[in-house]
């Protein structure tokens, strides 16, 4: 698929996003803000299908960006992936990366100005897509955290890093949740009733993202 195609793909989606109520996030690292995400969580996905979808774009940083990112994930009702686009447009151009899962297997294809690579994974039920850069994505990790912690897989589709943790869930205040993350990944987040992300915080890069007060 040419980048203009897959670009196409991805135009109308941001007209549907825009007409869903935002939650804004703030993203800090060591007390200082480094940029800005908005994102939706509906329900449904594309075509009437049931499950859920996340649109989010972030900018980095927040004023004047040189890094802007846009990504869509959909669930089926049993969080199983359905479809993952992420979409990056930085100093180096455009970039648009694809996954897609299929039973044991995730495959991952990036499209960029001139060239296109794809690359197979280890998938399944306990896999996550997470970014370094697009943090309401840990919603997908919220939804499978259990009392007693479950073993997930996070893989980054800009890397292939995949990092090993365990999402342990307990109650939070007014209906929300509050996970806790240890293993490779290592912090806590927190959501509201409707399941979307509060707070977000992760030890080892010191990434603290918050609801935006204003």
């Amino acid at each position: 698929m040419r980048l203009a195609a897959v670009l196409l793909v991805l135009a109308p989606a941001t007209q549907i996003w825009a007409q869903e109520p935002e939650t804004k996030l703030v993203i800090q690292q060591a007390g200082r803000e480094i940029g800005r995400e908005q994102f939706t969580l509906t329900q449904g996905r594309g075509r009437g299908a049931p499950g859920n979808s996340l649109h989010a774009t972030a900018s980095y940083p927040a004023n004047n960006p040189t890094l802007r990112l846009g990504a869509v994930l959909e669930r089926t009702p049993e969080s199983a992936l359905a479809k993952f686009q992420l979409d990056l447009e930085g100093p180096g151009g455009p970039t648009v990366i694809l996954a897609a899962g299929s039973g044991a297997r995730l495959i991952i294809r990036t499209v960029a100005k001139g060239s296109e690579a794809g690359r197979e994974l280890p998938g399944g039920p306990d896999v996550v897509l997470l970014d370094d850069q697009v943090f309401s994505l840990y919603t997908a990790v919220a939804d499978l955290a259990t009392p007693n912690g479950r073993s997930l897989t996070a893989v980054f589709p800009r890397t292939a890093r995949r990092s090993s943790f365990v999402a342990r869930r307990e109650g939070g205040a007014g209906g929300g949740a509050r996970i806790t993350l240890t293993g490779d990944i290592r912090g806590s987040l927190a959501t509201d009733a409707q399941g979307r992300l509060i707070r977000l915080e992760l030890a080892e890069s010191g990434i603290v993202v918050s609801r935006a007060q204003d």
